[in-house]
């Protein structure tokens, strides 16, 4: 679809998905963003299993007591490091759920302008030029604005996925 079809057509027609996200799908795709988006991902990746093992090693090792006190702080540090994707999504689900956020359905537009966000109480407008960059996971399509926060539509409320694809292919850099 080349960038005039795309305009007349959200001109003609924006494209809207209404969803209430489960807890599982949020928590899915923060763990997932949490580890692709942009920046030092390999040590995201690596650093709690290397610095826990290091840990490991000083406490096999080390002769004094200072050495071996100096592994267990760095063997928890990496199992820290190694659970805290874990530990945040499960806060930020149990937040959810306590302000009443995860009943809440969501309408996402999106229009020749920008990005619609209705929850029912509260309407963001975001132009494209506030959109950095969209991409596809398993199981959603997900858009990253400024500052690096990302927010997904699962692919259950997506009728025409080609359309969506080429919408944000079109206004956003795509990440496979």
């Amino acid at each position: 679809m080349s960038a005039a079809a795309v305009g007349e057509a959200l001109a003609k027609t924006p494209q809207t998905y209404r969803f209430a996200l489960t807890d599982g799908e949020y928590r899915r795709a923060w763990i997932r963003e949490y580890y692709r988006r942009p920046g030092a991902r390999m040590l995201r990746l690596l650093a709690g299993p290397l610095i826990a093992l290091l840990g490991v090693g000083m406490l096999a090792r080390a002769p004094r007591l200072f050495e071996r006190g100096m592994g267990v702080v760095a063997l928890f540090f990496g199992l820290y490091l190694l659970f805290k994707p874990l530990l945040l999504a499960n806060a930020l689900v149990r937040r959810r759920q306590r302000t009443g956020m995860a009943e809440r359905e969501l309408e996402v537009t999106l229009r020749a302008e920008g990005i619609r966000i209705d929850d029912g109480k509260i309407r963001t407008n975001l132009p494209w030029d506030e959109v950095r960059a969209a991409g596809r996971g398993p199981d959603y399509v997900w858009y990253e604005m400024k500052g690096g926060s990302r927010a997904t539509i699962p692919l259950r409320a997506v009728d025409d996925l080609e359309a969506l694809e080429a919408l944000l292919r079109d206004k956003t850099s795509w990440n496979s």
